[in-house]
């Protein structure tokens, strides 16, 4: 609507100089079509600039996620650094089973916390420039409305999952895979430590049955696998 009354502005103050002879009739033409026209560019103006007529509006969003990783036992929460400096993430996670990722934008802030629970999630906080009545969205044919002027991501993850960048998840995996075929050495290593393990637990127990044994034994190594995953995350976050 505010390019109409512009243009019936100019139109019309056109016409008043170009059409009319001079009189007082005139002279309070052009001045009512000049204060119109130039009181239409100044509200085009002010709504492009300052955003007249328009109100910042916030939406929260909660979606749950799943890991972008492969490996259910090893759930990951992937980001990757934007620019040099390293202060700006892309976060890279899974929704409705399809890879998604944050929007590389210095307005999107994004932010990552654990919880007790079992879920994953994502809160996202959406601001947007609206139209503070439906008048000002007539009087600007809704030009502008919905733009973006920021957003806060954050991440709720369990305990159990951890934060690698894109390039630390590649060399985990080489680590892991070097882990799933151990050497000799490695082997004869780890059998050692739970032979030990075993033998302080019979001094303890001397009536332990021999398939107590083999459950704690299944059990030590279990926990040595863990262990050495773990380690491997910490190796590749140094």
């Amino acid at each position: 609507m505010i390019l109409w009354i512009l243009g019936i502005g100019v139109l019309a103050l056109y016409l008043s100089f170009i059409m009319m002879k001079k009189s007082a009739l005139r002279s309070i033409f052009i001045a009512v079509f000049g204060v119109v026209m130039l009181g239409a560019l100044l509200l085009i103006t002010l709504n492009d600039r300052n955003h007249f007529g328009m109100t910042q509006k916030t939406t929260t969003t909660t979606q749950t996620i799943t890991s972008a990783s492969p490996s259910k036992q090893l759930p990951l929460l992937l980001y990757q650094n934007v620019g040099t400096n390293g202060k700006r993430q892309v976060y890279i996670y899974k929704h409705d089973n399809k890879t998604t990722h944050t929007t590389a934008d210095y307005a999107v802030v994004n932010r990552v916390q654990q919880s007790s629970s079992a879920a994953a999630q994502v809160t996202k906080k959406r601001t947007e420039w609206r139209y503070s009545s439906n008048f000002y969205s007539v009087l600007f044919g809704n030009e502008n409305d919905g733009l973006f002027v920021k957003q806060m991501n954050t991440f709720t993850i369990p305990k159990t999952w951890t934060t690698l960048t894109t390039a630390q998840a590649k060399a985990l995996a080489k680590r892991l895979k070097g882990l799933q075929k151990p050497t000799a050495a490695q082997k004869a290593q780890m059998q050692q430590a739970i032979a030990a393990q075993v033998a302080a637990a019979r001094a303890k127990n001397p009536t332990m049955t021999a398939a107590q044994q083999a459950q704690l034994v299944e059990q030590l190594t279990a926990k040595m696998q863990q262990q050495a995953v773990q380690d491997a995350i910490a190796a590749v976050k140094k």
